[in-house]
């Protein structure tokens, strides 16, 4: 136990901060927007076609 400090220097933890942010920036972006139920269901992703 000679060492109780991690070995993540603050340039690295600062680039993997911008990393994981712009990564959430486009999954947000890429992702459709709803306001509503309406929305969800007058779109093709809230129509269910189950054989049922």
């Amino acid at each position: 136990m000679t060492s109780f400090h991690s070995t993540l220097s603050r340039r690295d933890f600062m680039k993997s901060l911008g990393v994981v942010g712009a990564g959430l920036g486009t999954i947000s972006a890429a992702a459709p927007v709803f306001h509503d139920l309406d929305e969800v269901t007058s779109s093709a992703i809230g129509i269910n076609k189950n054989p049922w």
